[in-house]
């Protein structure tokens, strides 16, 4: 009578099942590809700081479960297969250099320029608004505006607005730029993975 298999390292059954990593890679392609999405495309403003962490995150889930078939050597669909993840991969690492390249275009560009003008001139123009004095000074009479005096509450209220329009301006200037980026991660990405499928259906035996 054959003994039973035992699931776990001892006969006590003592020790945690192993468990299996194989996860569907299109699903997690698909999964990936959403949250880039929704991230990238949830609102205005700024790339900020969260967003580039959960880049980071999205490219370290990739990294810890996507496996490419076993098996197969290289079969026509591969090829696919490879430009998929290599995007999904791409549009995740544009999470995470969005904020490096919104401040250099900032700083350096044309468009940075426009947009700080922007933002000063919304700014200025707040200040200079006499309706919205009086509003402030409405709002430090009833105690509402968290200040003492209209000067204040408009002066924050004017560095609120600076802040706004630059971010909606940059990031939207930013998004114009990213396309360039992703497309060449993407393209290095699939060179590397082929190569490396390549390689690996090399040293395989053959029959």
């Amino acid at each position: 009578m054959n003994a039973r298999k035992q699931t776990s390292g001892t006969s006590g059954g003592a020790d945690l099942p192993q468990v299996r990593r194989d996860v569907d890679r299109a699903a997690l392609l698909g999964t990936a590809l959403a949250a880039v999405v929704a991230l990238s495309f949830s609102g205005e403003g700024a790339w900020d700081w969260l967003g580039a962490t959960a880049g980071i995150a999205l490219l370290a889930v990739l990294a810890a479960f996507f496996r490419l078939p076993a098996g197969g050597g290289l079969a026509p669909g591969l090829r696919g297969e490879l430009a998929a993840f290599s995007a999904v991969a791409a549009l995740a690492a544009t999470l995470v250099i969005a904020p490096l390249l919104q401040a250099v275009l900032a700083a350096t560009t044309d468009a940075g320029r426009t947009c700080h003008a922007s933002a000063a001139v919304a700014a200025g123009a707040l200040q200079g608004d006499g309706s919205l004095r009086r509003g402030a000074e409405l709002a430090v009479s009833r105690g509402d505006a968290g200040v003492t005096t209209a000067t204040d509450a408009l002066s924050r209220a004017a560095a609120n607005e600076r802040r706004t329009v630059m971010g909606d301006c940059i990031g939207a200037v930013t998004s114009g730029w990213l396309w360039a980026p992703a497309a060449g991660m993407a393209a290095v990405g699939y060179a590397s993975a082929w190569w490396l499928v390549r390689r690996r259906h090399a040293r395989a035996p053959h029959d």
